[in-house]
Formats: structure tokens, sequence, C-alpha cells
């Protein structure tokens, strides 16, 4: 009996008291819809005749969601909370983010090796990334510059001044042993190796949704269409692709992918990230509409930016585009086997586009943070 009523009180306080459960979760919408008209009565309370019509696993994915709802306002809402820490709780909220720390079948598209999944856990958990200490810096160089991390550039010990900007930046070691740097360092050619592969993904998942997509450099004139080419104030631009479904639409669209790092350090960044003002994906895709658009629709394309952060998660424009057309493919599934095996594709899609940023990230790192702490673990002896 003891475990009865310490059950039933749970309950009544999650009908109660939880705003998680009383705005919904996240996640696990339609279990959401059915337990709450089961266990809610009209006026709001608890109907306790409606728990022994509970399903027991699908009600533990809903209290469990919103439960961790519930800590997550608590602490990206608490303004005593470093507001790096709140900027990355909302960054690991997107869609996507850490999904290939959650995968149910090994693939190739979603295996990683043991330091890139390491390395991938500790920044999902905005843990410090263990292998970098005080004196790591960055070996990123080209023939005519170095990186501003670079040792050479770099002589003082976080917290100290970095680049060469009038009001200078200053690391934090907060920032520093987060790695933060080399989420997007663009020496060495990772950063472009990794976009390469994130545009890849957005045909395998336009081609997943009916359309048809080419990884094609478009080229699309001047940022202005209205003005003449200039290199400095008119360039002309480009985009990554272009996808089309002319049982949708006649007109197609261009796509441009970037990754940006999650959590923003730089000045007037930060504030708003913490308070949910802005996710980093949303200053990304600012810039690239600003950019790409206008020449866009004078070429007769609709134009969409495939921004995604360094957790995995993608921008609200990319995640309006993917989540509308799964919701299609659902609502247009013959069965409910062929409904759970949509739901798996989404699902896995989102794994190896989590993937591909986690390899991304842990590129960078290995190729340009030195000295790192530790190394690489020796195999196993051989079975005799």
């Amino acid at each position: 009996m003891p475990l009865l009523e310490e059950a039933i009180a749970f309950i009544a306080m999650l009908v109660n008291d939880s705003a998680g459960f009383k705005q919904g979760p996240d996640d696990e919408a339609d279990d959401w819809k059915y337990i709450r008209g089961k266990i809610v009565a009209p006026d709001g309370s608890l109907n306790y005749e409606g728990i022994e019509l509970l399903s027991g696993r699908h009600f533990q994915h809903v209290a469990s969601d919103a439960l961790q709802q519930d800590m997550y306002s608590a602490i990206v809402d608490d303004p005593s909370v470093h507001p790096a820490t709140r900027a990355h709780f909302r960054a690991a909220k997107q869609l996507g983010a850490g999904a290939v720390l959650g995968i149910d079948a090994i693939e190739d598209a979603v295996e990683l090796p043991d330091e890139a999944f390491l390395h991938e856990v500790q920044g999902y958990l905005n843990h410090p990334r263990g292998a970098i200490t005080l004196a790591t810096r960055c070996t990123g160089e080209s023939e005519r510059t170095k990186c501003d991390y670079h040792a050479s550039k770099l002589r003082g010990c976080p917290p100290c001044a970095v680049g060469t900007a009038k009001e200078p930046h200053i690391l934090t070691r907060y920032e520093h042993f987060n790695g933060t740097h080399w989420d997007g360092c663009r020496y060495g050619g990772h950063v472009g190796t990794g976009h390469t592969s994130i545009n890849t993904h957005v045909i395998s998942i336009a081609r997943a949704l009916g359309a048809a997509g080419s990884l094609q450099e478009v080229k699309l004139g001047p940022r202005d269409p209205n003005r003449a080419v200039d290199k400095e104030s008119n360039p002309n631009q480009r985009g990554d692709g272009v996808l089309g479904n002319w049982t949708h639409s006649a007109r197609r669209m261009v796509f441009d992918g970037t990754t940006i790092t999650a959590v923003q350090f730089r000045k007037g960044m930060l504030g708003p990230l913490a308070r949910g003002k802005h996710l980093a994906t949303d200053y990304a895709e600012k810039a690239k509409r600003s950019a790409k658009a206008a020449a866009c629709a004078a070429n007769n394309y609709d134009f969409m930016t495939w921004a995604a952060s360094t957790r995995g998660g993608i921008g609200r424009e990319a995640a309006e585009w993917f989540t509308t057309g799964f919701a299609t493919k659902v609502a247009l599934a013959r069965s409910d086997g062929e409904k759970w095996r949509v739901r798996n594709e989404r699902k896995r899609l989102l794994q190896q586009h989590s993937a591909i940023i986690a390899r991304r990230n842990w590129e960078i790192t290995q190729r340009n943070a030195w000295p790192r702490m530790g190394g690489v673990a020796p195999r196993a002896p051989p079975v005799e």
C-alpha cells in the first residue's frame, strides 16, 4: 500500500503542479493527449478512476518528459545560472541536438570512434572537454596567417585577451575548457569537410520526403539584384543545392547550409542566447537570408537556410521544413506499421545529422588542438 500511495501522490503532483505536464511535454505529444484525457477531469483536477486505464510504458514516457521539461525550465529561467550554461541548455533542446547519443541501432552512418563519442558526450552535457588543458592552443595556420588561438599569438593564460579587435575578446577559462574555439576553427579544412557532409545529408532528407534534390553550386547573381555587381558591397551569391517537388510547387528551392557554434561568447550575443531571445542558428539564418534570399527570388527560387548548431540541432527554417514534411508523410501512411516506419526514418535521419556534426567537431579538435591531455586508448591484448 505505501508504494501505491506514493504513486498516486506522484500522479497528483504531476497533474496539479507540473508546468511541463499542464503545457504538454515537447516530446510524446500524442501520448500526452491520450493520458491527459484519462487522468484529468474537465475542471482540471485529477480523475482517480482514470488512473486504472493508464498504459504504464506510455505514462512513464510522458511523466519523464514532463519532469525533464520542468527541470529544463528551472535552469534556463534562473538568472543566477551562468549565461553560457543557460544558452547551452537551450541549444541542447533544438530538434536533433544530441540525437547520436540516443541511437538504438548501430549503422555506419551513426557510428563514432570512441574518442569522438566521448567528445560529443562531454559537449552535450556541458562538461569541460577532458583533453583540453590550460596549455592547449590551436595549431591552425595557412601560408599567410595563423589562428588567433595559435601559440605564437595567444601567449597569455586564460582568462586573457585573444584576437586583435580594438575591444579584445576576453577568453575565460569556462570558454577555453569547453573547447568553444574548436567548435568552428576554419583552419585545416575540417569545417569545409563537415559542410559538404551536411549538405549531402540534406539531399538524402529531401529524397526521403519525396523531393528531387541535387548538390550543386548554384549561381544566383548579386546580393541585391537591383544593383550592379560589386566585389565589396554587392558580391555574387551561390547556394549549396536545389530541391524540388512539382506535386507541391512548380518553384524550386535553393538551400544553403551552415554550422554555427551553439554558445557564442562574443559581446552582445551571449545574453540573448541565455534568455532565449535568440538561438545561435537564428543569427546564421538571418545572415544567410540577408545575403541570398533576394538573389534567389530574382531567379524564381524559394530559399532555405539549413543552419545547424555544434550541438547537432537544426535551426527554425530547416526544422519547419523537416517536421512539416514528415508530418505529411505520417498522415499519408496507410497502416500503423507504415507510420511506425516513417517515424523511425525521421529519427534515424536526425541521428545521422547529429553524427555528422559530432564527427566534424572531433576532427577539428583532434587536428587543431595541441597539446591535449591523455591520448588514444591502447587496444585490448590478444586472447590467448
